[in-house]
């Protein structure tokens, strides 16, 4: 979690340094939708859970916004195994989630209004972060697709509603060791949970005109 603070202090620090129009800081929070992951051994399943986190805006074009993006959900994962694997055990551990993206904001037309509807991408990394020692820390290569409105009270303040659609692009060696003897049973899958958020925050405008 550490690493990720100063990372992103990294990345925030210039954009406001350098950006003419102004930057939008939007923390925010929503649900997430944890999806679930079949093996050949088993099912690994991310319960779905509250999720928050923070967006930073910083405009290079009328319609156009860049986004720095990260979103954090703490929640359970289960894995059940299926008949025939005895070397493995049912398992379950809290579960941290958390997605590092850039990308952009593309606003849908370019009126001076208070209601601005605008569609999202971005891509980056996930990070699933279990507590248990019996599960293994991943990161993935990730995609986000997302729709949403900015509705603004102010020139400085508004809130911000989106619904976003979260890809992880691969997900294998969850690594669930059995409790017999302390041996191990590492199981793969190509195929990536496929998740997605309901979330609002604040926008909060720093310089700029």
């Amino acid at each position: 979690m550490k690493k990720i603070k100063l990372l992103l202090i990294a990345i925030i620090f210039p954009a406001m340094l350098f950006s003419q129009g102004g930057v939008e800081i939007v923390p925010f929070a929503g649900y997430m939708f944890g999806g679930s992951v079949n093996y050949y051994e088993g099912k690994l399943k991310i319960d779905n859970g509250v999720n928050y986190g923070v967006s930073v805006l910083v405009p290079v074009h009328q319609l156009l916004d860049i986004e720095i993006n990260y979103t954090r959900m703490d929640s359970k994962a289960s894995f059940s195994k299926y008949a025939g694997y005895p070397l493995l055990e049912n398992k379950e551990t809290t579960m941290a989630t958390n997605y590092i993206q850039i990308g952009g904001i593309s606003k849908f037309y370019s009126q001076n209004t208070k209601v601005t509807p605008f569609g999202s991408l971005s891509i980056g990394a996930t990070w699933f972060s279990p507590t248990d020692g019996s599960f293994q820390d991943v990161w993935r290569f990730s995609a986000a697709l997302g729709l949403g409105v900015k509705i603004m009270f102010s020139d400085r303040i508004g809130i911000m509603l989106r619904g976003r659609l979260l890809m992880p692009m691969y997900f294998g060696g969850v690594g669930v060791y059995a409790g017999t003897g302390g041996s191990g049973v590492s199981v793969n899958s190509v195929v990536a949970p496929l998740q997605g958020d309901f979330n609002g925050g604040l926008i909060i405008k720093i310089g700029g005109n």
